[in-house]
């Protein structure tokens, strides 16, 4: 009777030892990997709503298109070539806008030194004094770096003034 009950008393034995052995090595092991893996997912899914709700509040496509308008408009105001033509054309609008007719524009020799290129522009025309200093303004003021070098005022009669102006227009070293 000892052999009846000790084959399935050892089958039993061996059977829970198997267990106990998969259930220590196997299965707690994976239970600890499993729950790792869902704290980490945890704090990377908490991450991710930290950004996304940086990103809707810092909106930096809105920073980004403003610095490149900044920089356009430093690139207006200071081109790299001294590009007079583009400042006659806005000489003619200015005094059309203005009342003010040109006489004559002439552009003289680009300068250029280390740090800057100038190029100075004679400029005559008729206008009335409003007009005359609505075109200085607008002109210096404009959305290009210029100075006022000269200036000559002559009446003409009626109201008109006669001027002779020198403007000087810069732009950026020219790079080798």
């Amino acid at each position: 009777m000892n052999k009846k009950f000790f084959l399935p008393l050892m089958t039993f034995v061996a059977l829970t030892a198997v267990v106990v052995i998969w259930h220590q090595f196997f299965y707690e092991t994976t239970q600890r990997e499993i729950l790792t893996m869902q704290l980490e997912t945890r704090r990377l899914r908490g991450l991710e709503r930290e950004i996304t709700t940086l990103k809707a509040r810092h909106d930096l496509t809105a920073l980004l298109s403003t610095k490149e308008h900044q920089l356009d408009e430093a690139r207006i105001f200071l081109p790299t070539t001294p590009a007079q033509d583009k400042f006659i054309d806005e000489l003619y609008r200015t005094a059309e806008f203005y009342r003010a007719r040109l006489i004559s524009v002439q552009a003289g020799e680009v300068t250029s030194a280390a740090e800057i290129q100038s190029q100075v522009v004679n400029v005559s025309l008729e206008a009335d004094y409003v007009s005359l200093l609505n075109f200085i303004r607008e002109t210096i003021d404009g959305g290009r770096m210029v100075s006022l070098e000269n200036f000559s005022v002559m009446s003409s009669g009626d109201n008109v003034l006669s001027c002779e102006l020198s403007f000087k227009i810069f732009a950026a070293p020219s790079s080798k």
